[in-house]
């Protein structure tokens, strides 16, 4: 038994090793294909057919099957499952039938650019019109493109028309023109998907050539290995009228206070009259700020003459009024900036920059650059203080700083490491309305003093208006600053609040400022209703105030109307008579100005008007604290050392002359140091650490009131030099060399990271910030005309080297975006003292980069560079490059400027197209496999057959 069983083992092997035999002889001298008339058939797999050899095994499972089937089925199921894997077998074998064709599929490439006329969109209509109409049996197809392609569809029922090939319409809130760019790469790119099987490939690019993204060449190379002739069209229509600013060079290396040349070069394409503008930040450039020139055609370079009175970053913008056609507006800016370096600068803001004389020559003297503003010319962002290394806001009241000059001081301080001082006056610290500000936050004292035994107690009455014009914001920020003012007060003062409509009614009684949880909860329950009657209200305070006992009486009238009503001036006289003197604040813009000035005139008050609400609670403290002069100490003194510290070196504050006055402050807890005090242990100067930077105090004036001896001391300039010189914005760390370029739209960033013993700094942690625009539009979407305001004033020069900042801004022309973003990349290191980064720019304008390397979290080195992307390049390619059109048609071996029976010649190319006819195979073997199934559970003969030991019916 064993004996038959091995001799059938080997007989079946045998014929499925011949099987085998036979498929390898096939594979390996076989004929390759059968012929049937114009078909060609082959096994793209042919080795696949190697699975035939199992089909001579299934014989031998076959006859050692345990199924209990009648033979035939059995036979029968030997056939389908050989029929079965056969079929696999021939679908892995993968029969194709095999044609050639000259067929020619051509896609039109048409550039619809923003640097394509019209008239040359209707000459590329026409070289399709005439390919459509020859075409025959081959295909055509078109695609549109600028920075993006897209697939224009063709009627192929319409053999005559070709539609408009349209431009690309920019979606909405397109932070730039779908046109503002020249892709030939990825038109390309998509014409590979567009052509049909079975078709010789040819592509026609009908462009100027001008490409400002992508690599035409580098695309070519491809084409050629996939089979497609690229041709072309090139554009004969000319340059359209064009005026545009192509560079604006500025010197590698600037000084402060040197003159230099700013060199913008301009491109024209015909014979134009222009005006060259030139503004150095915010303002127009001193020296050269304009210049009126006649353009030949081509390309003209222009010099205008620059200086840098204050180091750190400075941005240069051009702008073009051009008197002709012009078919592009955008590129006709055109911002770069630089890094100035130089002396520390200190940025002094005085409410009289007249008066600012007296410090800013004893800094000069101190080896700094000094620019002296007016407070309404602090700035408003991070960006335009970072070139300031010290900030002096002198004698300013908090109403003349807006939140976002206060803002921008308190992050210049605690993120930029900055160094600020607030000095004193008549305006300053609580005399200025500063308590419950930023500024206050900021500050290493606090602006509420402690009352003096000898100082007058404060009788108060607010008259406030809570008419129906008080609704909304205007009556909460009015509640506001009368609960500020009720904080400022002290125990020893009284306060009223008399709200008035139509009828006064007495929000708070005159009572004792001590009850100050309970006056605030009552002045929260005015609500505005009614009409607008002053005399009543201002009479009521007028009788409590002259029955109250207080050494000072004093009424603050808040109104946002008009009002017709008579007697008020001959009121305010009479309680002028008794000693009750009397301000008034005006709210909007339809106040009675008159009337209201002249009541606080006659009252022996003050008149303040004003539009925005938000300035009604800084303008109420200002006035109680004015009022009060509680925080005023008006005596001689000499200032006392509280502790000591590194600036005071050298400098014997005990021989210093007198200070007549300063500003009553507390100091705050530690961290806070007092550093002078007055004899009385107030703080003269306090200082603390904010963040990165120092915030100091000096509560006494730097002019010639309080401390007109001072200005005689020889101690003078050497105190504030020094001062400044320990508490300003430190720069002492290593500078690393950074390049940064942008190419197709990336921005480009290198640093070579080589130490002072000239080894490389491996292993560092470095970012690096973009920041920008600087002083040039965003907007990015279609071009457009600029505003032609001209600019009316120039930077001046104060004696001493102090910058006068009194530039006027030109209010015709388009003030650039301040909104400068800010993104953070990772630098990555790529070769021993090499670190790198890449990142997509999508921005136009001037761009700094600050670059930061920290090593164990500690800051070790710095690198900064600057960068311009003025405007999309396709506003800067203008002229056409039939050259680069020319190298890629010899690349692929296509032509120039073919006609339609050229395009159509197949020039006895064929392309061979494989059909595949494997999947009707694969769904036989599916039903073989179900039939077989079939066989194996269903007995389809000798039906009656039952097996042993089962009971019939």
């Amino acid at each position: 038994m064993k004996r038959r069983i091995a001799l059938e083992a080997l007989l079946f092997g045998a014929l499925s090793a011949s099987v085998a035999a036979l498929v390898a002889w096939y594979v390996a001298v076989g004929p390759r294909e059968l012929v049937r008339g114009a078909d060609r058939y082959t096994l793209v797999a042919p080795t696949m057919l190697f699975v035939l050899a199992v089909v001579p095994l299934l014989g031998w499972a076959l006859r050692h099957s345990l199924a209990d089937l009648p033979p035939l089925q059995r036979v029968l199921s030997l056939l389908l499952r050989s029929l079965l894997i056969a079929a696999l077998a021939l679908a892995l074998a993968r029969p194709a039938r095999t044609t050639e064709s000259s067929l020619i599929s051509t896609v039109f490439l048409v550039d619809v650019s923003e640097s394509v006329t019209d008239e040359s969109l209707g000459d590329a209509r026409a070289i399709v019109q005439a390919a459509w109409q020859a075409r025959g049996e081959n295909d055509v197809r078109l695609v549109a493109f600028a920075r993006h392609p897209r697939v224009v569809p063709l009627d192929d029922d319409d053999d005559d028309a070709i539609p408009a090939i349209p431009r690309h319409a920019a979606a909405a809130g397109a932070v730039e023109s779908a046109g503002a760019g020249t892709d030939l790469e990825a038109a390309l790119q998509l014409a590979y998907g567009l052509f049909p099987p079975g078709h010789l490939r040819r592509a026609v690019i009908v462009s100027d050539g001008a490409q400002t993204e992508g690599d035409l060449l580098a695309e070519a190379s491809r084409a050629k290995r996939f089979g497609v002739r690229v041709s072309y069209h090139a554009y004969k229509r000319g340059v359209p009228a064009e005026v545009a600013v192509r560079s604006v060079t500025l010197p590698d290396r600037i000084e402060v206070g040197s003159t230099f040349m700013v060199r913008t070069r301009l491109f024209a394409s015909a014979p134009t009259k222009v005006r060259v503008r030139l503004r150095q930040d915010d303002a127009a450039n001193a020296l050269d700020p304009s210049r009126e020139l006649q353009l030949p055609r081509g390309e003209t370079e222009v010099e205008m003459r620059s200086i840098v009175r204050v180091p750190g970053p400075v941005t240069y913008t051009v702008d073009l009024d051009v008197q002709g056609p012009d078919r592009f507006r955008a590129n006709n800016r055109f911002a770069t900036s630089a890094i100035v370096p130089g002396r520390p600068a200190v940025l002094l803001v005085e409410s009289d920059p007249s008066r600012a004389t007296y410090l800013a020559r004893a800094l000069v003297a101190g080896e700094y650059e000094v620019d002296v503003r007016g407070p309404r010319e602090l700035p408003t962002n991070v960006r335009e203080l970072e070139r300031f290394d010290f900030v002096v806001l002198s004698d300013v009241p908090a109403d003349a700083v807006s939140l976002g000059q206060m803002d921008a001081l308190e992050r210049y301080v605690r993120d930029l490491g900055g160094g600020f001082l607030m000095a004193g006056g008549e305006q300053g610290f609580g005399l200025g309305g500063w308590g419950g500000t930023r500024i206050e936050q900021l500050l290493p004292v606090r602006m509420d003093a402690e009352r003096r035994r000898d100082q007058p107690s404060l009788a108060l009455a607010l008259v406030i208006d809570k008419s129906g014009s008080m609704t909304g914001i205007k009556m909460e920020l009015a509640k506001d600053a009368a609960k500020a003012t009720a904080e400022i007060l002290s125990a020893e003062d009284y306060l009223e609040v008399v709200g008035f409509d139509s009828q006064p009614v007495r929000v708070v009684r005159m009572q004792s400022a001590a009850n100050r949880l309970r006056i605030l909860t009552d002045i929260g329950r005015l609500a505005p209703s009614g009409g607008t009657a002053i005399f009543p209200a201002l009479d009521m305070a007028y009788q409590d105030l002259a029955v109250t006992r207080a050494r000072i009486k004093h009424v603050i009238l808040l109104t946002d109307g008009q009002t017709q009503e008579s007697g008020l001036e001959t009121l305010v006289q009479a309680m002028r008579a008794e000693s009750i003197t009397v301000s008034v604040v005006g709210l909007g813009a339809d106040v009675n100005r008159s009337l209201l000035q002249s009541m606080a005139n006659l009252g022996g008050g003050r008149a303040y008007f004003t539009v925005d609400p938000h300035n009604v609670p800084r303008i109420f403290t200002r006035e109680t604290s004015t009022v009060s002069r509680s925080s005023a100490v008006e005596e001689y003194f000499q200032p006392i050392v509280a502790s000591p510290a590194d600036f005071l070196r050298g400098i014997d504050v005990g021989s210093a002359p007198f200070l007549h006055g300063y500003v009553a402050t507390q100091a705050k807890p530690s961290p806070a140091q007092v550093i002078l005090r007055s004899e009385l242990g107030e703080p003269l100067l306090a200082r603390w650490r904010v963040g990165l930077g120092w915030s100091l105090a000096w509560t006494s004036d730097i002019k010639n009131r309080w401390a007109v001896e001072w200005l005689r001391w020889p101690g003078y300039q050497p105190f504030w030099s020094q001062l400044v010189r320990e508490h300003m914005r430190q720069r002492r760390r290593q500078t690393l060399d950074m390049r940064a370029t942008i190419e197709d739209g990336e921005v480009h960033v290198e640093v070579d990271a080589i130490g002072q013993d000239d080894r490389f700094m491996d292993g560092l942690e470095s970012r690096v910030t973009l920041t920008g625009p600087l002083g040039a539009r965003t907007d990015r979407r279609a071009p457009r005309p600029m505003n032609d305001g001209g600019l009316a004033a120039q930077n001046g020069v104060a004696q001493n080297g102090v910058a006068q900042n009194g530039a006027a801004r030109d209010a015709g022309d388009a003030a650039p975006d301040d909104s400068a973003r800010e993104e953070t990349h990772p630098l990555r290191q790529t070769a021993p003292g090499r670190y790198e980064a890449r990142f997509p720019l999508d921005r136009y304008g001037a761009f700094v980069l600050e670059a930061v390397h920290t090593r164990d979290g500690r800051q070790i080195a710095e690198s900064r560079a600057q960068v311009a992307n003025p405007y999309p390049r396709e506003y800067a390619t203008i002229e056409p490059d039939e050259t680069l059109l020319r190298r890629a048609a010899e690349l692929t071996g296509g032509d120039r400027e073919p006609s339609p029976a050229r395009l159509f010649d197949p020039r006895g190319e064929k392309v061979r197209n494989n059909e595949p006819l494997w999947p009707p195979l694969l769904y036989a073997a599916l039903g073989l496999f179900v039939l077989d199934l079939l066989l194996r559970r269903v007995r389809l003969f000798d039906r009656g057959f039952r097996p042993r030991g089962r009971v019939g019916s």
